[in-house]
């Protein structure tokens, strides 16, 4: 992975965008902005559509809208709109001749993209997620999360039930890791220890960009069975496999002992507090004296709404266990009520990291 940004650059670039937002909506008519968000669902579902269907057809140069329904064995006519409306949205370019080519944006959209949004597109637009949506009212009356009272299990059954929804999931978090793993690289001192545990590590694409960047390192890779064993190419791949351990487990239940470091990278946010509090619980007791452990989370800002953070947490609400986003002080209190003394904190605009230390 390229070596990230520094932090003041990023700050800069989102105040800017944040600016821009502000100017572009100051001088909307009110009405139009509520459109365009009220018909968000639509273009959620035509992305999803467009990265089936049309984006591999794209691979090969501009193309018309005929051709595409010639390849696609679909209506001309009906073709020609449905991309017109993806090109509105901004998702693909129409040329002045009337085809359709790839932009800065339908290129991160092709299969193989490192940062697998094409995977998150198809998870948020699948029928289990877009069910639970609906049930959205039922949500704010209650404070429960969608998803088990519509599909009447968890989100992590369904996906064991369903496994190309779950690899679809995996791939999408896979990409969100991918791109903040190299902030977390270079943000914490991982000079100071030499072992590190990745506790529901997934495929250990934090891992291995840790292991990679910082090469006195060895690790422990904990998840369950199944995702260690798509582990194994990854970290094949990437030239860290010798150093990693793979241990399956549940992290509510036994963590291995033995690093001087444990890592849970958006693993609370899925939980409300009581089960947080049981995770932590299992990390402490895996631990001695000194040890510490880091929570690598976006943070959230209570006085000031966040776009992507504030997504996250609403999406957390319906469909996770009572999951949420949290502030670096709720981390704070979780440590101190689970063993641990907080320590230093790393804010950072792409994530954020708090250190706790076992007492």
């Amino acid at each position: 992975m390229p070596a990230p940004p520094p932090a003041w650059i990023i700050r800069i670039a989102l105040r800017l965008r944040s600016l821009l937002m502000k100017a572009a909506n100051a001088i909307t008519p009110p009405e139009v902005i509520v459109l365009e968000r009220a018909t968000g669902v639509a273009v959620s579902m035509a992305i999803a559509a467009f990265v089936k269907h049309y984006v591999p057809l794209l691979e090969d140069g501009p193309i018309s809208a005929d051709e595409a329904a010639r390849r696609l064995g679909r209506d001309p006519d009906t073709t020609f709109r449905f991309l017109h409306f993806v090109a509105s949205a901004g998702f693909v370019t129409m040329r002045a001749d009337g085809r359709f080519e790839h932009n800065r944006v339908s290129r991160i959209l092709a299969p193989g993209h490192r940062s697998r949004t094409a995977n998150f597109v198809e998870y948020f637009a699948s029928g289990s997620n877009v069910r639970s949506w609906l049930d959205v009212d039922a949500t704010l009356a209650s404070g429960k999360n969608a998803f088990e009272r519509v599909h009447g299990m968890s989100v992590w059954d369904w996906f064991d039930q369903h496994p190309e929804e779950r690899q679809c999931f995996a791939e999408a978090m896979m990409g969100f890791t991918l791109g903040d793993a190299p902030f977390v690289a270079a943000n914490y001192p991982f000079k100071e220890v030499s072992t590190i545990c990745d506790v529901g590590g997934g495929r250990g694409t934090l891992v291995s960009e840790l292991l990679l960047r910082h090469p006195h390192l060895k690790a422990t890779l904990v998840d369950g069975a199944g995702v260690l064993d798509l582990a194994r190419a990854l970290l094949e791949h990437r030239g860290v496999a010798s150093r990693v351990t793979l241990t399956p487990g549940n992290f509510f239940d036994k963590i291995p002992p033995g690093a001087e470091l444990y890592t849970l990278k958006n693993v609370l946010h899925d939980w409300d507090d009581e089960r947080s509090l049981t995770i932590l619980r299992a990390v402490r007791k895996a631990m001695q004296p000194g040890q510490k452990v880091l929570i690598i989370e976006a943070f959230i800002d209570r006085s000031r709404p966040d776009p992507m953070v504030a997504g996250a947490d609403m999406q957390m609400m319906m469909v996770c266990g009572e999951g949420r986003e949290r502030t670096e002080s709720d981390f704070r209190t979780l440590l101190e009520q689970s063993g641990f003394r907080p320590s230093r904190a790393f804010p950072h605009p792409v994530i954020g990291m708090v250190e706790g230390v076992a007492i």
